[in-house]
């Protein structure tokens, strides 16, 4: 009978130690468990705060655009020449009407880089210091890659501007770009194969268009664009006949104006 209740005592306390072992293991697997969950988590936030900081630093590092002479080319690989003027991230695009280059918008440019705009002002293919032929029908090209151009710098905003020919292609290229505002300067709404009409009402951007009365194309291209435009727009006829830039040496007092509506309309969006 004692050797009975023996075998009994004995079998119990082995089963007994064995259920315990079990148990710690358990304790110690679920242990371990959470160790490697927490470490994946901590890998995981690690990972997460490289890739902000990351993100960050990106944003951090947009180049600061420096005055002077610059260069860039087109998708089709001609070699664009460029100026910029004054510092900052609120950029103006100058584009050039016919026959002049540039050095039409030196002056203005200046202008508005004293009123705390940066300006680039560039010479179309075979204008100026550009390379390539002249070609109308590729003008918005050489915009488009200016636009591509200034990317790679710090910018709030990007307002494109032209004069004539040059008007007509920041119209048609606004159309197709996020831009912040778009101003036309005695622009034709056709040239050859460039048709700002068609374009126009695609435009999401606040639009100013500005001619002389005397001009009588340019008022009636003006007219036409702005009926055909969103809101918000703006247009200004001037009493006058200067075309363009040539308004700036030929009627002072005009020039003044347009100076100040541009500044206005920059400043208001």
């Amino acid at each position: 009978m004692i050797k009975k209740i023996l075998i009994l005592l004995i079998t119990f306390t082995l089963i007994l130690s064995f259920t315990l072992f079990g148990c710690k293991e358990e304790v110690a697997e679920e242990e371990v468990t959470e160790e490697e969950v927490t470490e994946e988590e901590a890998e995981a936030t690690d990972e997460e705060s490289v890739q902000e900081e990351t993100e960050e630093t990106a944003e951090e590092i947009k180049l600061q655009a420096s005055e002077g002479e610059v260069s860039f080319k087109t998708e089709d690989g001609i070699n664009i020449n460029g100026n910029i003027f004054g510092t900052g991230n609120k950029w103006i695009i100058l584009s050039h009407m016919y026959p002049t280059d540039q050095t039409s918008w030196f002056d203005f440019a200046q202008y508005l880089a004293e009123n705390g705009y940066i300006v680039l002002t560039y010479d179309f293919r075979g204008y100026g210091k550009s390379g390539g032929s002249r070609d109308i029908s590729n003008i918005d090209k050489d915009l488009e890659a200016a636009i591509v151009f200034i990317s790679q710098y710090d910018s709030e905003k990007i307002f494109l501007m032209g004069a004539s020919m040059g008007g007509t292609a920041s119209l048609i290229v606004a159309a197709r770009e996020y831009i912040d505002g778009v101003i036309s300067l005695s622009s034709p709404d056709e040239m050859d194969s460039l048709s700002a009409l068609d374009e126009v009402e695609d435009i999401d951007a606040p639009i100013l268009f500005i001619a002389s009365q005397g001009d009588e194309d340019a008022a009636a291209s003006a007219e036409s664009l702005f009926d055909m435009s969103l809101e918000p727009k703006e247009i200004e006829i001037l009493d006058g006949n200067s075309h363009g830039t040539f308004i700036f040496e030929e009627e002072p007092e005009n020039g003044e104006i347009v100076k100040q509506l541009v500044l206005d309309f920059l400043d208001s969006n």
